[in-house]
């Protein structure tokens, strides 16, 4: 009984990873309008955040699950590292799922094991991101940390390499030419095949910008503790947090500025850089701003919208509904 059920689990598992190796354009629509569908559901639980942030933290664990089943069905594809680090998958998922982890913490445990859980997960994705910068050398730590898988891109290059006649050993992602394909012995350079190997690596490096990184990442790292650390002593209504906050961001972005004179760096971290400085927005969001300045001016605005511009009604309302929700989640504008 009990093989015949674990051969069904794997039948239907092979199935379903079929599925999503054929089918990666039908896939990633699926995935689009689930996603699309988790921002509309704000209002319509009855005030229930955890069957909420159920249904929000799915579609991105499901993405994930499906990039790493296109990403290792074939031997041979182009090596990715953020796919080949389990600390990076780990901290993606405490990143998908941690507005999950505060709703739960909140419905059996209250205002006190919604902190504490908030505490944990804080804790446990500083430790993550200080590993990659201190042990795994990495400049910029990314969020996520493992971005969604270009499945279009991925696949071409898979079919690249198949081309090229070579194939990855598992382990050590090393690309070997196979006897089959290889040039006539007179005609044999020897070489290695292309690697694909970080861009990272013919970066220019010198000791004080180096440090200089390392030192406006781990502040940015830092931050979330030093924010729940200023709120325990304080309140998240006072001000303090949210000075501490904004001056700890904009301190580690004036360094990445001043480093950029002498460093440079890759369009992933120059995309990280400019998304973080964009999401010094989300302090309009924070408490206290939110409360004394933010919330009546963005309804205004809203509203204004809503009346002004014909079939926005339902949209506007909408959005009005997920600020009032995500002002009341810690974990949404941190």
């Amino acid at each position: 009984m009990t093989n015949s059920l674990k051969s069904k689990i794997v039948k239907l598992f092979e199935t379903y990873k079929k599925i999503i190796v054929e089918n990666p354009q039908m896939v990633s629509e699926i995935e689009v309008a689930i996603k699309w569908l988790s921002y509309f559901s704000v209002g319509h639980f009855n005030n229930s955040s955890l069957a909420l942030e159920v249904i929000y933290s799915m579609p991105n664990l499901i993405m994930l699950s499906n990039d790493m089943l296109m990403y290792h069905s074939s031997s041979l594809h182009p090596k990715i590292p953020q796919y080949e680090s389990k600390v990076k998958i780990l901290l993606t998922m405490l990143e998908y799922m941690q507005t999950l982890l505060e709703a739960i913490g909140k419905k059996f445990g209250g205002e006190m094991g919604r902190w504490l859980i908030i505490a944990i997960v804080q804790l446990a994705k500083a430790i993550l991101r200080l590993l990659l910068i201190y042990v795994y050398k990495e400049r910029i730590t990314k969020n996520p940390s493992v971005p969604p898988l270009n499945r279009k891109t991925f696949n071409k290059a898979t079919d690249n390499l198949q081309l090229k006649g070579g194939f990855r050993l598992k382990r050590s992602g090393i690309v070997v030419r196979t006897v089959k394909y290889a040039e006539p012995v007179q005609l044999r350079t020897w070489k290695a095949l292309p690697s694909d190997a970080d861009e990272n690596q013919n970066l220019s490096k010198n000791q004080w910008s180096d440090t200089s990184l390392k030192l406006a990442e781990s502040l940015n790292v830092i931050k979330p503790l030093v924010y729940l650390g200023c709120i325990s002593a304080t309140s998240q209504r006072h001000w303090q947090p949210w000075l501490l906050s904004l001056l700890v961001d904009t301190t580690s972005l004036y360094i990445f500025s001043r480093c950029s004179r002498s460093t440079v760096f890759s369009k992933e971290e120059n995309m990280e850089l400019t998304s973080r400085q964009i999401s010094l927005l989300l302090y309009i969001l924070k408490s206290p701003f939110y409360e004394k300045y933010g919330r009546g001016k963005i309804n205004a605005l809203l509203d204004r919208i809503s009346a002004c511009v014909p079939l926005t009604s339902l949209l506007m309302n909408s959005l009005k509904r997920n600020l009032e929700y995500i002002n009341s989640m810690y974990f949404y504008t941190s």
